[in-house]
């Protein structure tokens, strides 16, 4: 995706009113798609839908880390499917498990799996990915990883992002705009959540009859690339390299500069399939990375001269979801927090 396009759609560019037709023309056959698309079968588990209607990152991973973590406190039986964007899988579907790299199974997934302890299907096709799980797994839900898109799945309860920083850009569809689907869309969510800084401005809020929480994801833990070693944050002042590639590489840019550091950053595409050239520059410097990056650099990292990248390291981040949305989410799918399941 155009650099130049991006910046546009969040800041305004009288040319993009050229694109208005092709607008008018994705807006038209995605009705269509709609129409002819099959109703999807219905769910045998409930279905949490997490997902955004804008091109680029909302943070949909550290909130899928967090839900599963506090549902399986509550013991929810938890697991997630994702298409594995960036990997190999195809249709699928897929159980990820401790061999698999990023290239094969997808960034998110292996990071889900890696940071959640719960299993994690991937694949195009989503109703088989539910079918995969739960003929392995007795759970109590299934967490569809993006997916508002799809309609072959119809969730009993859907969650939807916004980048509390850029919230929903110009408000148009693709080509003209950052959005998927119509800001209507966000009328007939269950939840939606506002995710960063400047919570509300500029992301055209539901009316109140939709649950709206705002979220403030933060990088919690600094760990050692090489070892997955925890370490101390360097101090303030400090002048490090970051590289990010994620959906808005500026958020965690940031991030890392809300920390006092003195941060040059290198962002590279959403899903980047990363090699050994792309990480040269940053031998013999202190680099900080995302975790999602982190699943991919690792074994990069391992196959180079080892002591000129001893300071490389990957931030994690965490977020506290708000009580009411997850006590809204128990109470419609009708999950039974701390249940006997050996009774």
């Amino acid at each position: 995706m155009s650099q130049g396009l991006i910046k546009a759609w969040y800041q305004g560019a009288w040319w993009l009113w050229l694109l208005w037709p092709l607008s008018i023309i994705y807006r038209v056959l995605r009705r269509l798609s709609l129409g002819l698309a099959a109703t999807p079968a219905a769910n045998h588990l409930p279905l949490l839908v997490v997902g955004n209607i804008s091109v680029g990152g909302t943070g949909k991973t550290p909130l899928v880390q967090a839900l599963v973590h506090d549902l399986s406190a509550r013991g929810i039986r938890c697991g997630i499917i994702s298409r594995g964007y960036g990997g190999s899988i195809g249709k699928g579907p897929y159980l990820v498990g401790p061999t698999d790299i990023a290239s094969k199974v997808g960034d998110e997934p292996l990071l889900l799996w890696r940071t959640t302890g719960v299993p994690v299907a991937v694949g195009s096709n989503r109703q088989a990915d539910i079918k995969c799980l739960t003929s392995k797994y007795a759970l109590d839900l299934i967490i569809s990883d993006d997916g508002l898109q799809n309609h072959t799945i119809k969730g009993d309860c859907e969650w939807l992002l916004i980048d509390g920083q850029r919230g929903l850009g110009n408000r148009q569809c693709l080509p003209m705009g950052p959005l998927r689907e119509p800001a209507s869309r966000l009328h007939t969510v269950d939840a939606v959540f506002i995710t960063g800084s400047s919570a509300s401005r500029g992301c055209n809020l539901p009316p109140r009859a939709v649950p709206t929480y705002e979220i403030k994801p933060k990088l919690v833990s600094l760990k050692r690339l090489c070892d997955d070693e925890p370490v101390a944050w360097p101090v303030s002042g400090t002048a490090v390299k970051a590289l990010a590639g994620i959906g808005n590489p500026e958020r965690f840019f940031n991030d890392l500069q809300a920390m006092g550091l003195q941060v040059e950053g290198s962002g590279f595409k959403d899903h980047h399939d990363f090699v050994s050239e792309d990480l040269v520059p940053f031998l013999d410097v202190i680099l900080i990375m995302t975790a999602k990056d982190a699943v991919k650099c690792k074994a990069i990292a391992a196959s180079q001269n080892q002591p000129r990248n001893q300071h490389w390291y990957y931030a994690e981040q965490g977020l506290d979801i708000p009580e009411p949305a997850l006590a809204a989410l128990l109470n419609k799918l009708h999950l039974d927090a701390n249940k006997d399941h050996h009774g």
